[in-house]
């Protein structure tokens, strides 16, 4: 490939790159993003370790998490009888029934979300650098 070539082709790249960046598809996106673009916003609930945003679809949850993740890969995903449950590096979704057949998505920071949804992940997920069974403890009686 001559350079005219060479140069033309990263044009091209180049171009091809700021197209998916402007349509959502940079892999640096935020599953927030993700969520806010797809689902419908339904209201902000605060509490004293932050907010939660609440969106709504009209799918099951399982169906409605497996959408998110193939949009944005979780690092970690669990699924109970009460929802299933998706970590991100910087946020934690929630995806429960919604009594009418959809869902309800929860999306948490980091800190709000492990102890939002502890019931369904605690001894499951510990902080996103690694997972919650890898904690030795050192309380009382152990040897320092």
């Amino acid at each position: 490939m001559t350079l005219p070539r060479r140069a033309k082709a990263l044009r091209l790249a180049l171009l091809a790159c700021l197209l998916a960046l402007s349509a959502g598809g940079c892999a640096s996106a935020s599953v927030r993003d993700s969520v806010a673009s797809n689902y419908k916003f339904e209201r902000e609930e605060r509490g004293r370790d932050g907010r939660s945003l609440v969106y709504s679809s009209p799918r099951p949850p399982t169906r409605t998490a497996a959408e998110i993740g193939g949009r944005l890969s979780p690092g970690e995903r669990r699924v109970t009888q009460s929802g299933v449950f998706l970590r991100y590096a910087r946020d934690y979704v929630g995806v429960v029934p919604d009594g009418r057949g959809g869902s309800r998505i929860f999306v948490d920071d980091e800190r709000r979300g492990y102890g939002h949804f502890y019931p369904f992940i605690g001894g499951y997920w510990g902080s996103y650098s690694g997972r919650g069974e890898s904690f030795r403890g050192g309380g009382p009686g152990t040897r320092k």
